[in-house]
């Protein structure tokens, strides 16, 4: 669900990502390019295609992350950008992620609502910021049900707020949403979605506001 900011004018950086490789895996990312107009839009599109290219690779999500700092380094001093890059591996029921910056995923699981716990040696720099910075990838088994949300900050940020109460106000907006959980099928994992986003973005927000839902079923469900 992509949702613009209200103000028409303030084009935003935010983009993603989807893609079954040809490895198996599924490639999910999500990510935010600094600023609004013509600059955070053509960063956007640089670090989206690339993504799309080097994901055929075969390489890893630390290795793409990686490959994405180095291209919007040589972009130039405000070239910066946060994400989360994620694959999928569907024959072990097992995200492999890496955050550059970004607001870390949640987790719907049974009725429950959480964070994901980071990689293991935290947040990576945003992209962009130091050449050569390492990133290190979580690795969070999936069961069956369980949803994951990657989303921009435009969807919880608030002028003159902070960010715990920005994490408290998401995991209420979802808690409300999911009751007694998501029922089956794509339509209402989408319906979901949009609630979340009608129920968090004000009419007159100054960032836009994206997020990425997916859910592990099992095969022929």
């Amino acid at each position: 669900v992509y949702r613009p900011a209200g103000h028409a004018a303030r084009v935003g950086g935010d983009w993603y990502k989807t893609r079954v490789l040809p490895t198996g895996r599924v490639l999910v990312a999500l990510g935010d390019a600094r600023g609004h107009g013509p600059d955070a839009v053509t960063l956007m599109a640089k670090l989206r295609y690339a993504l799309a290219g080097l994901a055929f690779t075969g390489e890893s999500v630390e290795r793409l992350t990686g490959w994405l700092n180095l291209l919007a380094c040589d972009d130039g001093e405000e070239s910066t950008a946060t994400s989360v890059i994620a694959h999928y591996c569907s024959d072990r029921g097992l995200l492999r992620w890496t955050c550059a910056g970004h607001p870390p995923p949640l987790l719907v699981r049974r009725g429950g609502v959480r964070f994901l716990d980071p990689p293991p040696e935290g947040p990576g720099l945003p992209l962009g910021v130091l050449p050569g910075t390492p990133y290190t990838a979580a690795e969070t088994p999936l069961r069956p049900g369980d949803v994951v949300l990657l989303y921009s900050d435009g969807l919880i940020e608030r002028r003159g707020s902070d960010l715990d109460r920005d994490a408290s106000r998401l995991l209420r907006a979802v808690r409300g949403g999911t009751g007694a959980g998501i029922p089956p099928g794509g339509a209402a994992l989408d319906a979901f979605a949009r609630g979340l986003v009608d129920a968090l973005m004000a009419p007159d927000a100054e960032d836009d506001a994206t997020v990425l839902a997916f859910r592990r079923v099992e095969p022929g469900a």
